[in-house]
Order: structure tokens, then C-alpha cells, then sequence
């Protein structure tokens, strides 16, 4: 599929994204945290896929930074939480969907050892996912 996507002509639509950070429970999946926003950039190729991240997520201590530069040639991410990081395989979905008012969707998936972070006195694994959609400004440039 191509597209056209260019600088400056899409935007993050923050009531479409959410992120959380789940363990295993005795009865399933735990949430941990569910950050109120999520700051930062997504870098799009020109066909749409996904190139990286750049994110930040408020938690009650300090701010949890997860970014990637390059997912085509590594596809890990580094966490980082105060003087704490960790890097881990991150899988990623990006899909072009087309329509009226087309959008790409976008969902991050990476699980980490939350003593990595210093999240918890039990070492279990946490599960990172964050699911977002990316649409066209409805700002459009000036021109003379």
C-alpha cells in the first residue's frame, strides 16, 4: 500500500491513545499502571512502517522514557526509568487504514524484568503496550 505521508502533515490523536503496564497474575493479566498520557513522537517511513519512537510516560515516580531508533535494523527498545534502564525486543504493528479520514494505527508491545527498572520488590516479568493512531492534520500549511 502507499501513501503519502509527509513532515508535518500528521498528527498523534491523543484520545485514541493508551498505554499499560500489565504483570501475570494467579488470575491473569495484572495492571500495574495505566499512565493518564503519553508524550513524545512516532518517526514513520514514507510507506507508512513504523522507523521508531521516541516516547516518555508519567508514572508516580519518576518519568518512564521508551524509545527505539531504527526497528527495521534492531528491533529492541530502551526503557528507562531514573538512572535505571534496561533494553528489551519490542514488537510493533503499524497499519495504514484507509477511508474518508484514513489513519495509521500503531501498537508497541515489550516485556521486561521489572527489577530492570527497580519496579517492585519481586522480580516478574511487566509487560509494556501502548496502542495509538496517528492521523492527517486538518491544519493545512499556509500558502501564498
Amino acid at each position: 500500500m502507499t501513501t503519502s505521508i509527509g513532515p508535518g502533515s500528521w498528527q498523534i490523536v491523543l484520545e485514541a491513545t493508551e498505554a499499560r503496564m500489565t504483570t501475570s497474575g494467579r488470575k491473569g493479566p495484572r495492571l500495574l499502571y495505566a499512565p493518564p498520557r503519553v508524550d513524545g513522537s512516532f518517526y514513520l517511513r514514507p510507506d507508512a512502517t513504523l522507523a521508531g519512537f521516541d516516547l516518555r510516560l508519567p508514572l508516580p515516580s519518576p518519568e518512564l522514557s521508551w524509545e527505539s531508533a531504527d526497528l527495521d535494523r534492531d528491533p529492541h527498545a530502551w526503557l528507562r526509568l531514573g538512572r535505571r534502564e534496561v533494553r528489551a525486543p519490542v514488537s510493533v504493528m503499524c497499519a495504514e487504514i484507509p477511508g474518508e479520514h484514513p489513519y495509521v494505527k500503531i501498537v508497541l508491545e515489550t516485556v521486561f524484568r521489572s527489577s530492570a527498572l527497580g519496579l517492585g520488590h519481586w522480580p516478574r516479568w511487566v509487560t509494556l503496550r501502548l496502542f495509538s493512531e496517528i492521523r492527517e492534520s486538518q491544519v493545512r500549511p499556509f500558502r501564498h
